[in-house]
């Protein structure tokens, strides 16, 4: 039987078009790195409903990976369930096919989760943030004229063991991105919901932070690492979301503090 690799990185797909080319190349980047570490890793790419472009797209810049496997769940927290499926790692690292990743962040995430005293269970996250717009990087916008806003901005990850974290944060606020780094146990004891829209219940990245903290699982940060996510100007995932006025599925045992959950 074969060893398993020690890390199963999955990046998803949906209709991203050229955007996938610089996010296969930053995931080549990262892989590169952990292997020249030492690590055995294998990459994956999971096309959810992908348009034309995108599918030929990974197809041909994508061929280096181990498996480019297609659903049709539409949603993304379901799609990372079936890289769950699929992917045999003792350690799962899930990627927004639109995004750049630092090159270290595969390595130093195993590195850390491994470290002597690392929590025999945690999810990591990478420390820095940049939320990055292209059009700040423009001269000109098509009218030759500047954007009138930048939107690109920094951010860090806090620990959910810093003295002064509360947990209670997270009914007003999603903490952490998508962007995490765990054991395949986690994820198949607690697997992504589905987003409820006749209930407005959905962001499934918050909804799996809630369900896991309260779980007892801590979420820490990974010194040295940054994630590198797109601002679009229209189509975000995160646009759509706001529009509806999607929440997050709050953990069962979050309710009794609130007064028992609505029927």
């Amino acid at each position: 039987m074969n060893t398993p690799p020690d890390i199963t990185v999955t990046v998803i797909f949906h209709r991203e078009g050229a955007l996938a080319l610089p996010a296969l190349a930053s995931l080549r980047d990262l892989v590169d790195t952990a292997r020249s570490a030492g690590l055995a890793v294998e990459a994956r790419a999971m096309l959810d409903r992908a348009d034309d472009l995108t599918r030929t797209l990974v197809a041909t810049r994508g061929a280096w990976l181990e498996a480019i496997e297609e659903v049709s769940v539409g949603d993304p927290g379901l799609a990372r369930n079936a890289g769950v499926s699929s992917a045999r790692g003792a350690f799962l690292a899930f990627l927004d096919g639109d995004d750049l990743w630092g090159a270290d962040w595969l390595r130093l995430a195993h590195k850390a989760a491994t470290a002597p005293g690392a929590p025999a269970e945690a999810i990591w996250h990478p420390q820095s943030l940049y939320y990055f717009s292209e059009t700040d990087f423009d001269r000109h916008s098509v009218n030759e004229v500047p954007h009138p806003i930048t939107q690109s901005f920094h951010m860090t990850h806090g620990s959910s063991r810093a003295s002064d974290f509360d947990r209670n944060i997270l009914f007003l606020n999603n903490i952490w991105t998508a962007n995490a780094f765990t054991r395949r146990e986690v994820h198949l004891r607690h697997p992504y919901l589905a987003v409820d829209r006749s209930r407005g219940l959905g962001i499934e990245d918050w909804s799996w932070n809630m369900t896991t903290l309260w779980a007892g699982i801590p979420h820490l940060v990974v010194a040295d690492t940054v994630h590198l996510i797109r601002v679009k100007e229209t189509g975000s995932l995160g646009q759509q979301n706001y529009a509806e006025g999607l929440l997050a599925d709050l953990p069962p045992n979050a309710w009794p503090r609130l007064g028992g959950r609505p029927d």
